[in-house]
Parts: structure tokens; C-alpha cells; sequence
């Protein structure tokens, strides 16, 4: 799609915050990583669920892979996987060519799956340590809400419990592929969005306001504007626990830390990153409606590309007179294979 000459690029150029929150896990993935190179002596198979264009997370684990090779020299096999359609010439290219990848380690190899994750698609018992974040919030099938391009900030009962049911047999399914791809006493870690109430300024009500703006002024039709939803659904504490009792007999729990404020809020993160967070919003922002206007809009490229100009300059007008004064909070949890 044409962009308008607006300078847009894909995800690894807007996810400096989910890279900072991903980068708090260091120490528990350290922990995981001790774990399975105590329980073999032979190769250790990581896989990274959701890994987008992977910049991200191959600067996670070059800095966790640096350290483990301070004093073991196993060979490590790393998977990335997303959907098929996925930028993968551009996740190859980051993690060929970068100096800051973990190829640059010894023994260290990566191979990648262009599969949905809602599938198994790895092979049984052969994951060391599986991670994911800010992932697992997308739900399996794009919900298109009555009042909200975010499901779960919808207000409408019927919605918010045909929802509430989705997403929980989702991160169902999730975790028990999940358990079928790990070792035994294999570990799996998830950052996963945590329910966020839908506020003025909020980081998903800038794309709802977009979208709503687009209809006002006859970019889109109302049919359009229902069709076009960003299928994320932040759980709460409570659902993720409700999840993960159905699977109790499959994995035990290692960590599930009920986070505060302090730690959770972008308002917390030095002022210095706040900034350059702030100035890749509108890529990320561009980069979510962009998916969502693909999978929404019915009708030729031409036109598709004219709509999404249309929403661009929209969405940046939004964001230009907007305060973000609350972004998108995650939790994470542990989990070990029960052998």
C-alpha cells in the first residue's frame, strides 16, 4: 500500500517500547535458560512465539545468549516464528546483517516458521525454553466490536462476553500446543497484555478515534468502520489464572507476580526513552491500521491505497492533538512443563 509520502516502516522501527518492556525479562529468561542448560548437555532449541521483523528479539537474546557463553558452549537453535505473511525478508536481513545479532556468538543458529501459532508447529518435546511477548493478546479470528476497534475495550455486554469466551480458549489452545512442543521440565515464559480500560487519550482509543473520525467525514461506510477492528484482548489477572487452572494438570506455575504501578507504567520508563518512544508512535500506530484496513477493506488496490492515505493523515492529526497519557501495560508468568 501506498503510504502518501508519509516516511513509514514496519514494526522493528516502532516497538522501542515493547522492546524495553521485553528487556525487563531478562534476568527471568536467565533463569530459564540455567534451567535448561542444567537438564542437557547437548543442544539447547529456544523458540520466540510472535517474533514480528525480530529485532527485537534477537537484542533480547544476543544479551542473554552473551552471558550463558561465559561458561557453557552448547549449541543453541533458535526458531522465530509469526504468520506466513510476516516480513521475513526483512527478519533475515536483521538478523544476518546486524551487529548487534546473536549470530555474532558462537555455536548460535536460527531457523523460522511461518506458521500461526494457534497451530502446534513445532515437533513434540523438543523445546528447551519457549518465550513470547506482546503477542498472545491477538486473538484467533478478528472480532469486529459495535462500539470499539479494540474488542476488549468494548462496552457492549453481548460482545463483551462473546469476547471474554474467545480469548480465554484462545490462550488455551496456546498453552497447551505450547506444552506439546516442550521438553520435559521444559519452560515456557509469556508477556501478555493486561486488560486496559479504554480512556480518552489511551493508546487504543487513537486508533478508535481514527477510525471513527474516517466514517464522519465519508472515507469509510459504517460497514467498513465495524470491519475494521485491531483484534488485540488484554486479560486481567483473574482470566489469566482462570486459564491457566484448566491447564494445571499440564505445567506448573514458576512465577506469576502481580505487578504494580511502578512497574508497569510508561510514565516510569527515563525520560530519554518516554521521547523516542513518543516519536515512533505514528509508525506504530500506521503499522497496526495498516493491518487491520487490509483485512477490512473489500475493494481494488487503488482504492485501498487512497483509503489508507486518507486514515494516515487521519491518524496522525490524532496522535498530533492527542496526550497518551496511558499505553498498553503488560504482566508475564512462567510456566514448566510438569514432567
Amino acid at each position: 500500500m501506498s503510504t502518501g509520502g508519509y516516511a513509514l516502516h514496519g514494526y522493528n522501527e516502532g516497538s522501542l517500547y515493547q522492546r524495553t518492556l521485553l528487556m525487563k525479562l531478562s534476568d527471568v529468561f536467565m533463569e530459564s535458560l540455567e534451567h535448561a542448560r542444567s537438564s542437557t548437555s547437548e543442544q539447547i532449541v529456544i523458540a520466540d512465539y510472535g517474533s514480528s521483523e525480530g529485532y527485537n528479539s534477537m537484542v533480547f537474546l544476543r544479551r542473554a545468549l552473551s552471558k550463558i557463553r561465559e561458561n557453557s558452549f552448547n549449541q543453541i537453535l533458535v526458531i522465530h516464528n509469526d504468520l506466513p505473511e510476516n516480513e521475513w525478508t526483512k527478519t533475515f536481513k536483521t538478523i544476518l546483517e546486524s551487529e548487534e545479532s546473536y549470530l555474532k556468538l558462537p555455536n548460535v543458529y536460527f531457523l523460522t516458521v511461518g506458521r500461526s501459532f494457534y497451530d502446534q508447529i513445532l515437533p513434540n518435546n523438543s523445546v528447551h525454553i519457549g518465550f513470547t511477548s506482546a503477542a498472545f493478546h491477538w486473538l484467533s479470528q478478528p472480532l469486529s466490536a459495535p462500539d470499539h476497534a479494540i474488542p476488549s475495550s468494548s462496552s457492549d455486554p453481548d460482545f463483551k462476553n462473546l469476547a471474554y469466551s474467545l480469548a480465554h480458549d484462545d490462550l488455551v489452545i496456546l498453552l497447551r500446543n505450547r506444552h506439546k512442543e516442550l521438553t520435559n521440565s521444559g519452560q515456557l515464559i509469556v508477556q501478555i497484555l493486561l486488560e486496559n480500560s479504554p480512556i480518552i487519550n489511551s493508546f487504543g482509543a487513537i486508533i478508535n478515534t481514527t477510525v471513527e473520525n474516517a466514517f464522519r467525514k465519508g472515507y469509510i461506510t459504517e460497514d467498513e468502520k465495524r470491519s475494521i477492528t485491531v483484534p488485540w484482548y488484554g486479560r486481567s489477572y483473574e482470566e489469566i489464572q482462570r486459564a491457566l487452572n484448566e491447564i494445571s494438570d499440564l505445567y506448573k506455575v514458576i512465577s506469576f507476580p502481580h505487578l504494580d504501578d511502578n512497574e508497569l507504567y510508561f510514565d516510569n520508563l527515563p525520560e530519554e526513552i518516554r521521547v523516542e518512544i513518543m516519536n515512533e508512535l505514528k509508525n506504530l500506530e500506521a503499522y497496526f491500521l495498516k493491518g487491520a484496513l487490509q483485512r477490512a477493506i473489500k475493494r481494488n488496490e487503488e482504492e485501498k491505497n487512497a483509503i489508507y492515505v486518507m486514515l494516515i493523515t487521519e491518524l496522525f492529526d490524532v496522535i498530533d492533538t492527542s496526550k497518551v497519557d496511558r499505553w498498553p501495560t503488560f504482566q508475564y508468568f512462567v510456566l514448566e512443563k510438569n514432567s
